[in-house]
């Protein structure tokens, strides 16, 4: 019995729960961040952190959707939930890698700009 139908109908709710909240969290609590690295700039401030949520989002959802396609036929319900965790854990991961990332390059670009200047 092939079970990836039901693979997907669980793992497209759960990782766009996870998406959304996610960024949206990010994208409130960033925007203070941002104010803060760019020295009361809330005009770049705002506008960085807009393109960073929709950086965020495209990254997010083609990485989801490449995701289901590598997946192969689920033929148990143990491989159901094997697929799943991996997919879930792998997208958590990397949602964990892009935000260290932008934190990093965010901080060195300003600190860099301002040396500059």
């Amino acid at each position: 019995m092939n079970l990836n139908i039901l693979t997907y109908l669980l793992y497209l709710p759960i990782i766009s729960f996870i998406m959304l909240r996610i960024g949206w969290v990010f994208y409130i609590n960033g925007y203070h961040y941002l104010i803060h690295l760019f020295r009361g700039d809330t005009s770049a401030a705002q506008h960085t952190n807009k393109m960073l949520l929709i950086g965020y989002y495209f990254v997010n959802i083609g990485f989801a959707v490449f995701s289901i396609s590598e997946w192969e036929t689920i033929d148990t319900i143990q491989a159901l939930i094997q697929s799943l965790t991996l997919a879930l854990g792998r997208m958590i991961f990397l949602l964990s890698i892009l935000h260290y990332n932008n934190l990093f390059w965010l901080q060195f670009i300003v600190k860099y700009t301002s040396q500059k200047q």
